[in-house]
């Protein structure tokens, strides 16, 4: 059995599409849905309760617990063999859950994989991401596709056909044996938003697995359309969660580096000057919106 856990935040007729496009193209199978309100208005979780089918598990967060909180807290729910883990403005347009469970099955060395990203209007996007750090800021992704394509394979190569191994899969649709899930301890949860693929990704790889896409079956994602924070607060946290996904997985002093290395770049245009702390504050996650709305949310 698959076990669909969506991340609902303020958009019920965005979380009730994708809901519809699981039970139209995977109705006939074994599964579950679960949807986890992560704190949204009132009004808007109560449209989400007339929305959501009876037969689904509903389930609500009392404080915003980002991404990766929020997805772990519909996850310990979960009865499924796979878990699917899909942004609500995901929608599915054909069965593509059923070649990545028979893909997973038959290859055990596979942690998680993803299917195809379409926008909305029907053109294709990349599924997965490169690595960052130090030498992909200052020379760019392009140039480490050209020179190693096994290792980086070109983003905007969207002619493939066979599943590849990448380093990490985009987080709209993530595809996992659920004991390979729990195996690695999950999403990490200090992670408020942002950059929760690469710290899997490295994860899973320590652990002998591989993030793989299966570029034969496809999905839709509506880019943005499920975010409603401020400019300046998502590319605030943008970077936090980047510093911090580094810091774990290098040395104190290749950090520091990085984030020099950050504040160098940034620093050049003033109106990135707000992100200044982010790169000079020693415990990064304090600046994170995550105290933040436990503070208002105490009041």
């Amino acid at each position: 059995m698959v076990s669909f856990i969506i991340l609902n935040y303020n958009t019920p007729e965005i979380t009730r599409q994708c809901v519809d496009s699981i039970e139209k193209f995977y109705g006939e199978h074994p599964y579950e849905i679960i949807v986890v309100d992560n704190c949204s208005s009132e009004e808007n979780y109560q449209a989400l309760v007339s929305l959501i089918p009876t037969q689904h598990t509903l389930v609500r967060s009392k404080i915003n617990m980002g991404f990766g909180g929020g997805n772990m807290l519909g996850a310990i729910q979960a009865q499924g063999e796979f878990l699917c883990f899909l942004n609500s403005d995901v929608q599915l347009v054909e069965d593509c859950v059923t070649p990545l469970i028979e893909y997973l099955s038959q290859h055990q060395d596979v942690g998680v994989v993803t299917p195809q990203q379409y926008r909305s209007d029907g053109s294709p996007a990349s599924a997965f991401r490169h690595k960052f750090g130090i030498r992909h800021d200052l020379f760019g992704d392009n140039i480490f596709e050209s020179l190693f394509p096994k290792k980086y394979p070109p983003r905007r190569d969207l002619s493939r056909t066979e599943p590849f191994v990448v380093s990490e899969i985009n987080g709209s649709f993530m595809l996992f044996p659920a004991e390979v899930f729990w195996k690695i301890g999950g999403f990490d949860t200090n992670i408020f938003l942002f950059h929760e693929e690469y710290d899997i990704g490295r994860r899973l790889e320590r652990e002998g697995y591989k993030n793989v896409v299966y570029p034969a079956v496809r999905f839709l994602h509506a880019h943005g359309a499920s975010s409603h924070q401020a400019e300046k607060e998502i590319r605030k946290e943008r970077f936090i969660s980047k510093i911090y996904c580094y810091s774990k997985y290098h040395h104190p002093l290749m950090t520091f580096l990085f984030r020099m290395e950050q504040f160098i770049i940034k620093s050049v245009n003033p109106k990135n000057w707000f992100l200044i702390p982010v790169f000079l504050r020693g415990n990064v996650l304090a600046l994170s919106m995550r105290p933040a709305v436990r503070k208002s949310k105490s009041k």
